[in-house]
């Protein structure tokens, strides 16, 4: 057992909800999924019943949960859920011999928002425990939504990506919110499809820039080995941007894969559940005069890349030169720096690195997508306007 996987263990405690339930010695994937008043739950198992099946059993663990402030009606659509899960998973089906179904439920979880960072972590230490029961650090936990569909493909795909390729850490898995169906003026509509624009840009814009870690961070959609969950310290608490906070601890561990051969279908609907979110978004831009997604411009992305272009070259410059390749930068980004202390961090990087390679790696754990964003906010709207997403998409590309 790795070191990190020990610790781990210990840290989340050996027992978990579902100790009483074995673990079948193949088991190689397995998918979680966090529901809070979903009264679609049962949609979004069925879509992976109804999945092509890998070399593998699979399991689906499902955390029913609701909060000590949830409203009656929210408490009963709970009980109805899990009874029908539980029926579900006593049923045979096609899949019998390869799947465990295992709901839990918990009913008093704390909190003043209804986000999924607690559930989620639940689920996926939960996951873990499973995984590392059977000497499997190398099995494949996969982070779900309780209003998703998937591809045919989803499950076959992600285990054999991570088969093929031992060395692959994490991954994404394309998405797509289904709008299609709604009329092209709807609401609900402009502002789903502006707000996914929104993803696809900042994602691409950060790897215009060279940022060594380009990849969305979605709940709905991602993917980690049961090795590296342990390895990142497992999954946060946050109410909200929970997936944002584990991966940037899991991207500096290895390698990341955009998976793009199968498809994660999360439903377009607004929330108020948490500050910031899919929901919260879709919702303000509604709101918004004229229904306008606005985003990071360009020219600050652009400014951004000449800065890590330049990475190789401040390892191999003293201070007068780094000086000197800053003040060609625009006012805003040099302000920005000499606030954050730039060329102290790049000095004492320096001096604890003994190539290149290992200088880049510290650097973006230092100029990481955290300092990426608040660079961004520093510099808009004082040094530089917020743009529509729809116009800043057609000169990125």
């Amino acid at each position: 057992m790795l070191i990190a996987t020990e610790k781990y263990l210990e840290k989340i405690q050996a027992s978990g909800f579902s100790k009483n339930t074995p673990v079948s010695e193949d088991t190689g994937l397995i998918v979680i999924i966090p529901a809070y008043n979903e009264p679609d739950i049962l949609q979004t198992i069925d879509s992976l019943l109804d999945c092509e099946w890998p070399d593998c059993t699979v399991e689906i663990l499902v955390l029913l949960n609701v909060y000590v402030h949830s409203s009656n009606e929210i408490l009963q659509l709970h009980k109805q859920s899990l009874a029908a899960l539980q029926a579900l998973a006593a049923q045979p089906h096609a899949h019998s011999e390869q799947l465990r179904i295992i709901p839990h439920s918990i009913e008093n979880l704390q909190g003043k928002q209804t986000g999924a960072g607690i559930p989620r972590k639940i689920l996926m230490d939960e996951a873990f425990r499973r995984l590392v029961s059977i000497d499997n650090e190398a099995g494949v936990i996969v982070s779900l939504d309780a209003d998703c569909t998937v591809d045919k493909n989803y499950l076959k795909e992600i285990y054999q990506t991570f088969k093929q390729d031992r060395k692959l850490c994490s991954a994404s898995i394309e998405f797509h919110h289904p709008v299609e169906h709604l009329p092209e003026n709807d609401p609900l509509r402009i502002a789903t499809e502006q707000y996914e624009l929104y993803l696809r840009y900042y994602r691409s814009a950060l790897a215009y820039c060279t940022y060594p870690y380009p990849y969305y961070t979605i709940g709905s959609a991602l993917v980690v080995r049961a090795s590296v969950y342990a390895k990142a310290g497992g999954m946060g608490k946050q109410e909200a941007g929970e997936d944002f906070y584990f991966m940037q601890k899991v991207f500096p561990l290895g390698k990341t894969k955009h998976i793009d051969t199968t498809t994660v279908y999360p439903a377009a609907r607004l929330s108020d559940r948490v500050p910031f979110g899919t929901g919260t978004s879709i919702r303000q831009i509604m709101s918004e005069k004229g229904m306008r997604k606005m985003t990071y411009s360009f020219e600050s992305f652009h400014h951004l890349k000449i800065l890590f272009d330049a990475v190789d070259r401040l390892y191999v410059s003293d201070k007068v030169e780094i000086e000197k390749i800053l003040s060609s930068y625009p006012v805003y980004l040099q302000r920005f720096l000499h606030d954050d202390g730039f060329i102290q961090h790049v000095e004492e990087i320096k001096a604890n690195v003994s190539g290149v390679s290992f200088f880049r790696k510290r650097f973006f754990n230092y100029f990481n997508a955290f300092k990426i964003v608040k660079y961004l906010n520093f510099v808009h709207p004082e040094w530089l306007p917020l743009r529509d997403v729809r116009e800043e998409t057609i000169i990125l590309h």
